[in-house]
């Protein structure tokens, strides 16, 4: 699941500070493309080799925004729809959005989330709160999904820590994630689960084999 690269449900934290300041033009358009190593979701590897992805995203000087992402890697493809509200407001940015997450090969794992984003200086704070349903019909379940990050980034140096918390299944578990961006567009990022449940990381594998293994994911992105 995914904003708009292939590293940027990791990164997202950290970025809200920026974000959530409303653009300075009345009406703008951009696009955007990104070439990774793997799909790096929350901490975890879900890929099987290399992501491409790309985005366009509108956003207005009154603080709204809204767009598309799209990403293709091994064995699926997915696209989001996301649209949302940024402000400041004595220092402090704020981010307010929904996420839809299709999966067309796998519409079972369709599912929506509400971000909160607060960016102070250099610290960041992000909720990505799940709801609705998980998939459609018949098979559905409640989405009950969340997921939590604080964040400080200091120049081209970044760091965030992510709590995914399933209130239904013991499903759990705590990352780290360090980031370099060596320029605007080529960032390194370095990822450990640092804390899980006994199935938290069954996608991913064995669990005890994922939370040992350090991820290191490379991106390419620029914009169009």
């Amino acid at each position: 699941m995914s904003k708009k690269t292939a590293l940027k449900m990791t990164a997202l934290a950290a970025a809200f500070a920026a974000t959530a300041v409303p653009m300075t033009a009345a009406a703008e358009i951009s696009g955007n493309l990104a070439v990774s190593n793997m799909y790096l979701w929350r901490g975890l590897n879900i890929s099987g080799g290399a992501a491409v992805s790309g985005g366009l995203d509108y956003s207005h000087e009154s603080g709204f925004y809204a767009g598309v992402w799209t990403s293709s890697e091994f064995l699926r493809s997915e696209y989001d729809l996301f649209a949302g509200y940024a402000f400041e407001a004595g220092g402090v940015s704020v981010d307010i959005s929904y996420w839809d997450y299709n999966y067309p090969e796998n519409m079972g794992s369709d599912v929506e989330e509400v971000v909160v984003g607060i960016g102070v200086a250099d610290f960041s704070l992000g909720a990505y709160i799940g709801v609705g349903e998980v998939g459609h019909g018949n098979g559905a379940t409640d989405n009950e999904n969340n997921y939590f990050t604080v964040g400080y980034s200091y120049d081209k140096f970044g760091v965030t820590v992510g709590t995914w918390d399933n209130e239904v299944d013991e499903t759990n578990y705590t990352h780290l994630d360090l980031s370099y961006a060596l320029t605007d567009n080529f960032t390194f990022i370095a990822s450990k689960v640092v804390a899980a449940d006994d199935f938290a990381l069954g996608a991913a594998g064995d669990s005890d084999d994922a939370a040992d293994d350090l991820q290191f994911a490379v991106s390419y992105s620029f914009d169009l």
